[in-house]
Formats: structure tokens, C-alpha cells, sequence
């Protein structure tokens, strides 16, 4: 199991997502992270790979493991101007075999 950061950087006209696409296990978790002081939620087009549509500011920034796999587009919205957002992306592999 690894453990995935993504920084997020929230400015006054821009949010930057680095890594914009991440692929991981679903061994794994990813928790999102706030390199200033502006909050932000995560919203996925869909129900997403951790059971729930949307995580706010607190809920992204603690550790998930997500529960589907597949590629999975959101979106990381300002919470100060919600009209402001990026759409990354995270994909979910099967976990490695071991044999490879």
C-alpha cells in the first residue's frame, strides 16, 4: 500500500492540482493537501471511487482508500469563489500481483 498526496493551490483567480491525473491501487490512499490557507472541496462527476460524491475541505484533507476502481474525473472547487475549479483526474488500477 502507498500512500498518495495532492498538492493544492487555491489562489485568487487559479487552483493548481499537482498531479493532475494520479493512478493508483486500490491498496492505496490519496489524501488531498492545501499548500496555502484557502479551502477548497473535491467533486466528482459521479459517485467517485470513495463512496461519496463530494468531499469538503476537511473530509479531502484526511487519508482515503477508495472502494471502485476505474478512471474517475472531479473537480477541485474554491470555497470562496465556487465558480473557480480545475478537473484532474485519478485513476484506480488493480493492485500489483507480486509476479510482475
Amino acid at each position: 500500500m502507498r500512500s498518495h498526496r495532492i498538492a493544492v493551490t487555491v489562489g485568487p483567480d487559479s487552483i493548481q492540482v499537482v498531479p493532475e491525473t494520479l493512478v493508483m491501487s486500490s491498496k492505496d490512499d490519496v489524501q488531498w493537501e492545501a499548500t496555502n490557507s484557502r479551502r477548497f472541496s473535491v467533486v466528482f462527476d459521479n459517485e467517485g471511487p470513495f463512496s461519496r460524491r463530494e468531499l469538503r475541505h476537511d473530509d479531502a484533507t484526511s487519508q482515503h482508500q477508495p472502494r471502485t476502481k476505474g478512471r474517475f474525473k472531479y473537480s477541485v472547487v474554491s470555497e470562496e469563489t465556487p465558480g473557480l475549479m480545475i478537473d484532474p483526474v485519478i485513476i484506480v488500477e488493480e493492485p500489483p500481483t507480486g509476479t510482475d
